[in-house]
């Protein structure tokens, strides 16, 4: 079939509009900086990232286990940390008492991550209640805190889990940075993952959006060879290292501050469940 000129002419009109006319917003697919755009706001209960610019939390998983030397690094550099801690799973957190207490007294955040690191899209509620409590009553026990702050194990929850958790006073957060020691990077490889975040200039890092960065206290790498390089290099970069708390510009980490209670016999695990960790 042969076309006339003047159709070529309107066909090649045609096709020039249609390319040179932006796409609706709302019918493209977000560019990956859109997709960052508004990360905390897009997920109402569970956090990932951080509302105040130019900080960076850096958080620690899992303890207590090596926590208190990392607390002790921190505190050198006058920086806070956050330590999300388990009940019962490396160790008994009893065991630990003066550690959590010194971590508290010198201002780092201590928040929740149940008491024996479940998954807790696997638990019945009856369970994930228990998992909450036993962290609770302990935390009360040895500095007198009941956390505001609640990380699900592996990151993994359900819209169950999330109803229980908040419907007991809990912010839940995840992260929005992993270093990945979890999941075997090395230090030297945890360390490098960070350089995005090392080797910028001050007046850059202090425009950027919060990072909230998961680690954990539980790796000896992390405590001894990650946190000593990567925390000076952080702070050269102008970021302020702060807690979570701090970086969602919330100005009360706990939803309940009252007195220690005495050491005790039920400053105990025994009777509870363990962590796999233990075994």
């Amino acid at each position: 079939m042969k076309l006339s000129l003047s159709t070529l002419v309107t066909l090649a009109s045609l096709l020039s509009l249609s390319a040179s006319t932006p796409v609706p917003a709302d019918e493209r697919e977000p560019t990956l900086e859109e997709r960052s755009v508004g990360l905390v706001e897009r997920s109402a209960s569970v956090i990932e990232g951080c509302t105040v610019p130019g900080t960076f939390a850096m958080t620690f998983d899992d303890g207590p286990l090596y926590g208190g030397q990392i607390a002790t690094f921190f505190n050198q550099h006058n920086v806070k940390a956050t330590f999300f801690v388990n009940g019962n799973n490396y160790d008994c957190i009893y065991d630990y008492a003066s550690d959590i207490q010194a971590r508290y007294a010198a201002g780092h955040q201590i928040a929740a991550h149940t008491w024996t690191h479940p998954d807790i899209t696997t638990l019945t509620a009856t369970r994930l209640n228990q998992e909450i409590t036993l962290l609770e009553t302990a935390l009360l026990k040895i500095i007198g805190v009941k956390p505001k702050y609640f990380r699900p194990p592996y990151g993994s929850y359900n819209q169950a889990a999330v109803n229980i958790i908040t419907s007991r006073g809990y912010k839940i957060v995840t992260w929005n940075f992993d270093s990945g020691d979890s999941v075997g990077a090395t230090p030297a490889q945890s360390i490098t993952s960070y350089t995005k975040y090392t080797n910028l200039g001050t007046k850059k890092a202090a425009t950027m959006a919060g990072i909230n960065a998961l680690n954990h206290e539980t790796y000896t790498g992390t405590a001894n060879k990650v946190v000593p390089t990567v925390v000076p290099k952080l702070i050269a970069a102008g970021w302020k290292l702060v807690t979570v708390a701090q970086c969602m510009n919330d100005p009360q980490p706990y939803q309940t501050v009252t007195t220690a209670s005495k050491k005790d016999k039920t400053w105990t695990c025994a009777g509870t469940p363990a962590g796999r960790a233990r075994f």
